[in-house]
């Protein structure tokens, strides 16, 4: 059986909102420490390289400026080795935003006009660029994995290299604001880029190698080749959605249930060479067929196909019984005396053809299926199947209602066994859903020929429902209300831990300061986070603060950096109490933070003031030492975890949407049928209803998965019948066949 749903068959289920960001900004994590530990060697590499220049130069003030700009690099190369580090940081974040859905900014320039780029500015661009397009050449099969991987983590078609964020540009462009900042003459800030070539700049091959490991680990095209191939082959399609089905089902179900007459005008309608007609989609062989809905309204039958007309007698049969149902209706009897699994048998057979027999047969199966359906109530079943005779008859007229799931006699028995689902029998008929139904199923009995009368049905049906929804709407704010703080509230969390986990991964900040970051900072990010959209200045300064703090217990090696300490101290500890109070932390531990942040502050300021260049670059190096060993201590203790598979049942929940119906199990023998009434932004929440609408129920993404998991939940599915039933008699048919064929 074939859902209605259209499927791709080259790209897995894709993550919801929630589950993107959190693998996008883990990604940030998995590059970070390789990039760190790269740091020293670029600046030794680079300041080599500045004193080769020197040599080489011909200008003398070439030669000064390169001579000058090694020398500082060599004796500053730990607070380089940090503001690099910062700045890389923040590229990565800047760029993983720019692809985060839930973040993206659209930013154009002032009134529209237009800027004049200084020359200096297009001469670093240029000089950006040279430097990136070795590397994007070396790079360019990680990169294009790398491309499809974040492509289909999206859920895009495609990801271009300019779209990258850890494309070799992005970090070229880091290191060099890094160089520009660390270096205090403008005249020395080209410097950097025109030493910059695979034997000076980061190796990023591991760096690339372990964000598309990460991705794999996630579950996110673990077999690129296929993918690939897949879709090199759907590049070739003249439509997105073209069909997959084999072309000869079509014409094996069209031969079962069209006249030889009919069958011979509409084999027109199918195209030639096997392929199917665009707009038209078609399934797997020995499954039933669904069409993509046409764009503008319903038209019924292939074009240049005319309406089947039924025989006389059978019309008159039909007519018969089609008199008698408005009055059983009205008096309320139930639908059993008119099953078509029994009233098929005392059909006039002279008057029928093969096909017309196969269209009752598949009508019966079809209903039939409807009646043994556990999950619709039997008084439900009672009213639909008073539609046997007239969806038989618009069958028997318009065979593509076994075609087009759009066809809107096959759309009314899709609305009304899903709605009947919600129906509140402890109301009884006089719950407005019965009554609606009724009458809407009373009106369908005065058919005779033409199938607008189901597309009006169907119309009204449908207002109804989306009436009773918003009336059920004024219930639920409350609760959505509720919701929505909930997951902000979640996911700021979670980008919080995510700001400190990127800062405390480089293993420099010292064992205090990395509990009070992971412990009392996390919160002070969370608030922040939380209002960034109307106060976006809070959560920089949050952030801000947060970096000073790991700063300001840094060694600073010369007299400088320690009067820059000095002079930031009183502005930082004032900015870090305003926060703790907002947070109401008054206890013991924050006395202690402060004392031991004091005793910290004080050993740095106290060092000698007077250090040789030789003493200075023997300390940068051992408190680099230190740090690198840190971080080795830290993946030791805590090796960096790969990104979980995906979970089945987490991708089945980013599937749910509003208006389903699901089972919950309470105990062995009660259960509860529950609506789904919202579904949060971020996918990370979803709220159910009874049927009543009188109570809402708020269950999270994991709750709710483990409940599919256990058993305790299950969705309800309604529907389907038809295909069910079209694949019964493909199933059968092919089963004569090959019967008949010869041994």
């Amino acid at each position: 059986m074939v859902s209605g749903s259209s499927f791709s068959a080259d790209a897995a289920s894709p993550l919801g909102p929630a589950r993107q960001r959190e693998l996008l900004h883990r990604l940030v994590v998995l590059a970070m420490p390789l990039i760190n530990d790269q740091l020293d060697g670029f600046s030794a590499r680079l300041s080599a390289a500045l004193l080769a220049g020197s040599e080489q130069a011909a200008d003398g003030k070439d030669a000064n400026q390169g001579f000058n700009a090694g020398n500082l690099l060599k004796k500053n190369a730990y607070p380089f080795y940090h503001i690099a580090s910062a700045t890389l940081r923040n590229a990565l974040q800047d760029e993983i935003d720019s692809l985060d859905q839930l973040v993206q900014k659209v930013v154009q320039p002032a009134n529209g006009e237009l800027r004049l780029v200084p020359f200096v500015e297009i001469e670093n661009r240029l000089l950006l660029d040279s430097a990136a397009r070795p590397l994007d050449i070396a790079h360019a099969a990680l990169l294009s994995g790398l491309n499809l991987r974040l492509a289909a983590l999206l859920g895009r078609e495609q990801l271009n290299l300019a779209e990258n964020p850890f494309r070799p540009a992005v970090l070229l462009g880091a290191m060099d604001r890094a160089w520009r900042e660390f270096h205090p003459h403008p005249e020395s800030h080209h410097l950097m880029l025109l030493h910059m070539n695979a034997g000076v700049f980061l190796d990023l091959e591991p760096v690339l190698a372990a964000v598309d490991r990460g991705l794999i680990d996630a579950g996110v095209l673990p077999n690129l080749v296929d993918h690939y191939q897949i879709r090199k082959s759907a590049g070739n399609r003249n439509t997105p959605k073209e069909s997959t089905a084999d072309p000869k089902l079509i014409r094996q179900l069209r031969r079962l249930l069209t006249p030889e007459s009919a069958a011979a005008q509409a084999s027109a309608f199918d195209a030639p060479a096997g392929d199917p007609p665009a707009g038209r989609a078609t399934a797997p062989a020995g499954h039933a067929v669904h069409a993509v809905a046409p764009a503008a309204g319903w038209t019924s039958q292939p074009s240049g196909v005319p309406p089947i007309p039924i025989s006389p007698a059978l019309s008159a049969y039909l007519a018969d019984l089609q008199k008698r149902v408005p009055m059983q209706l009205q008096a309320g009897a139930a639908q059993s005396a008119y099953r078509l699994s029994e009233m098929q048998h005392q059909m006039p057979r002279g008057a029928m053809t093969a096909a017309d027999e196969t269209t009752v047969d598949v009508m019966s199966r079809i209903f039939e299926a409807v009646f043994r359906d556990a999950n619709i109530p039997q008084q439900m079943k009672d009213l639909i199947g008073y539609l046997q005779i007239p969806v038989l008859k618009a069958a028997l007229i318009d065979k593509e209602f076994f075609f087009e799931d759009a066809h809107p006699a096959r759309r009314l028995i899709s609305l009304l066994t899903n709605s009947s689902v919600g129906w509140d029998q402890n109301k009884g008929r006089d719950d407005p859903l019965y009554q609606a139904i009724r009458h809407n199923i009373d009106r369908v009995q005065h058919f005779d020929s033409e199938i607008a009368l189901f597309s009006e049905v169907v119309a009204d049906l449908e207002a109804f429902l989306q009436e009773e929804d918003n009336k059920a709407a004024a219930n639920l704010s409350a609760p959505i209300t509720q919701a929505l703080k909930q997951e902000k509230l979640r996911e700021a969390t979670r980008c919080a831990s995510s700001d400190v986990a990127v800062r405390v991964a480089t293993g420099e900040v010292v064992t205090f300061v990395e509990a009070f970051l992971e412990s009392r900072w996390v919160p002070v990010l969370a608030l922040a986070h939380s209002v960034k959209d109307e106060k976006p200045q809070v959560l920089q300064s949050a952030i801000k603060t947060m970096d000073e703090l790991i700063w300001s217990v840094q060694p600073k090696i010369t007299a400088q950096q320690r009067k820059e300490l000095v002079a930031k101290l009183p502005a930082l500890l004032t900015t870090l109490n305003k926060w703790l109070n907002v947070l109401k932390w008054d206890d013991a531990d924050r006395l202690q933070f402060f004392a031991d942040l004091a005793e910290c502050h004080a050993s740095i300021v106290r060092a000698p003031l007077e250090m040789s260049p030789h003493r200075q670059l023997e300390l940068a190096v051992e408190a680099a030492k230190k740090a690198a060993e840190r971080r080795l201590e830290k993946r030791a203790a805590q090796p960096v975890e790969s990104v979980a598979p995906p979970d089945p049942f987490l991708q089945q929940v980013d599937g749910f949407e509003r208006g389903m119906w699901f089972e919950f199990r309470q105990t062995a023998t009660t259960k509860r049928t529950l609506k789904l009434a919202w579904v949060s932004p971020l996918k990370s929440l979803y709220i159910f209803t009874t049927m009543q609408r009188e109570e809402a129920f708020s269950l999270s993404s994991q709750v709710l998965a483990q409940n599919l998991r256990d058993g305790i939940t299950k969705m309800v599915v309604v529907d389907h019948f038809v295909d069910q039933a079209l694949a019964d008699v493909l199933d059968e048919s092919r089963a004569a066949d090959a019967l008949d064929a010869p041994a």
